[in-house]
């Protein structure tokens, strides 16, 4: 089922592409979330095109993951290490079985591990990886072409987006649905 269609234009020149999407947009009448930047080089979130939801992106949390299983590995590698000791006694002259200097080496690895793997795990859900959604996408954005992909109600509105694109100096365009 079909419940936008989206059109692709690809621009070499930056000056051209910030144009031709305030033209589009305007023409239009796009929302923040209806028109989208697609550029392989790394541009400050707003800069070629202004959107209100990048705002609210700023305050993730991104230390959670790796703080979170920081301390569930801290404790998994505190009970592990310390817990073994007390179940596994070996009475050897009366020594205590809780050794400190084994348990910190193994706490200390658990924590770091955890942490690790909160980080990894941080990124992946922060950057939205893996995109399991099939996205507009032309191998040129790869090799440093702009692509202002816009998201349109009807096939005519597409039509009619895809021919602006080209005047505005678009030197490809692709059309689809949804997000192609």
């Amino acid at each position: 089922m079909v419940s936008h269609y989206s059109v692709l234009g690809l621009y070499r020149k930056v000056d051209t592409f910030v144009r031709a999407a305030e033209q589009v947009r305007g023409e239009f009448g796009l929302a923040d979330g209806e028109i989208e930047a697609l550029t392989s080089a790394a541009f400050p979130d707003g800069a070629l095109l202004e959107d209100a939801t990048l705002a609210h992106q700023v305050d993730k949390k991104q230390f959670l993951f790796p703080f979170l299983l920081g301390i569930t590995g801290l404790l998994l590698g505190s009970s592990l290490a310390g817990g073994t000791g007390y179940i596994m006694n070996l009475d050897v002259g009366g020594k205590d079985p809780f050794s400190y200097a084994p348990t910190g080496i193994i706490t200390y690895e658990f924590t770091l591990l955890f942490a690790v793997i909160g980080s990894v795990l941080s990124l992946l859900y922060y950057t939205g990886l893996p995109n399991w959604k099939e996205r507009a996408y032309d191998p040129d954005i790869t090799c440093g072409a702009l692509g202002l992909l816009i998201k349109v109600r009807s096939r005519e509105e597409q039509e009619r987006a895809a021919a602006l694109m080209q005047r505005l100096g678009a030197y490809k365009i692709r059309k689809g649905e949804n997000d192609f």
